[in-house]
């Protein structure tokens, strides 16, 4: 048999990454866009903003809506005449308003205590009253019936007398009966003995 003289298959050898390489696999994996511009469209976004902007400043004046900006106080320069006692009687007018606002505000204080102080009296004041009117009330409402007790009272005694009246009368006219029941038996015994004597006397 003969021996294969063919070579052996031999594998190329890795080769190092060059920047074709890394563009192929940005364009496979998906390079994200770029966000350069060009200058003309970026000045022309920039101006239309400030149009915008100023369009809209202008109808806020317009409106009213816009606030003077109050300029900054630039002090007392050092060149003018008579500064330390320029400043001495500012501080003093300070000091004056000061001592108003701050007598003002314990005038507002003692009023609002003495107003809480009025309105506490006044509450307690009411309170007493309907405690009164609730006690009147009560009152009246016994004494009436109270009243009304007695009358049930007396009502009830004046138809226990006319019960006691009619138990009398009925009482006499039957002892009235009686008495002429034994009358009339008292006559016929009489009458008996007197028809006996007769015969007796008739016989002899």
């Amino acid at each position: 048999a003969q021996e294969c003289s063919a070579p052996a298959a031999v594998w190329p050898e890795p080769q190092p990454a060059t920047s074709c390489h890394l563009h192929d696999m940005a364009k496979l994996l998906g390079k994200s866009k770029s966000g350069r511009q060009k200058t003309t469209l970026k000045y022309n976004v920039a101006k239309r903003v400030r149009e915008h902007r100023r369009r809209v400043r202008k109808e806020a004046k317009k409106a009213g809506g816009a606030k003077k900006r109050t300029k900054k106080d630039p002090g007392i320069p050092n060149s003018w005449p008579f500064k330390a006692q320029l400043l001495e009687s500012i501080e003093k007018q300070k000091k004056q308003k000061e001592d108003e606002l701050a007598k003002k505000r314990k005038e507002q204080r003692d009023k609002a205590k003495e107003d809480q102080k009025q309105q506490a009296l006044e509450r307690a004041r009411e309170i007493e009253e309907r405690e009164t009117l609730r006690k009147e009330k009560r009152a009246k409402a016994l004494a009436e019936r109270e009243k009304e007790a007695k009358k049930a009272g007396k009502k009830g005694d004046g138809e226990m007398e006319d019960d006691d009246e009619d138990d009398d009368d009925s009482g006499e006219e039957g002892e009235e009966e009686e008495d002429e029941d034994m009358e009339g038996d008292e006559e016929e015994e009489g009458e008996e003995s007197e028809e006996e004597e007769a015969e007796d006397k008739a016989k002899a």
